[in-house]
């Protein structure tokens, strides 16, 4: 509990009791090691902190999986595409790691928007941070060569230490072949 308290408080300012009372309803959920935490076609109906672990976030095209975000320990996290709308999610969200998570249902969500309206100051700058995410990708993709992508991520310990090489190549839009190239290089 004392890391979702910390972590909300990079976002917003509440009193203690405030703090308390958001942080006890969040549930916990422990997931092992290559479990998925949502398949593609379920509707994601929560809205998670990561305590411990990594999640990944893929698609599926053709035969092939496709990376496109990491989220690690003491990270906010939600599958939007299937949370907003209440849809099905295009998506997979599994543990690269044993994953302890705890996490609001969405109904909760909605009583702490009523109880507590500085929560949707919360909300908002979350969603702002994943929006500012998601165009930093576009972009990099769009404008960056392949090399380029990797020297950022060399930069982030957790990708490097933690993510394995298959799931790291296909984030970075590159095939495994290229991107053992690129670290022999460097």
């Amino acid at each position: 509990m004392k890391k979702i308290i910390e972590n909300i408080n990079k976002y917003i300012k509440l009193s203690e009791e405030d703090l308390v009372d958001i942080a006890l309803r969040f549930k916990i959920k422990e997931i092992k090691k290559g479990k998925f935490l949502l398949k593609k076609g379920q509707v994601n109906s929560s809205f998670i902190f990561i305590e411990k672990g990594c999640l990944r976030v893929f698609w599926e095209r053709d035969s092939d999986e496709i990376t496109g975000w990491f989220a690690f320990e003491e990270e906010f996290f939600c599958e939007l595409s299937s949370y907003l709308p209440n849809k099905p999610s295009m998506f997979g969200v599994q543990a690269l790691e044993d994953t302890t998570l705890f996490y609001l249902e969405k109904s909760e969500m909605e009583k702490l928007y009523k109880e507590h309206p500085i929560w949707q100051e919360f909300v908002r700058k979350f969603w702002e941070e994943v929006i500012l995410h998601l165009v930093h990708n576009i972009i990099s993709f769009q404008s960056e060569t392949a090399e380029k992508r990797y020297e950022r991520a060399v930069q982030n310990p957790k990708l490097m230490q933690r993510v394995p090489l298959k799931y790291l190549s296909s984030y970075l839009g590159i095939t495994p072949s290229s991107l053992s190239r690129l670290r022999k290089r460097k």
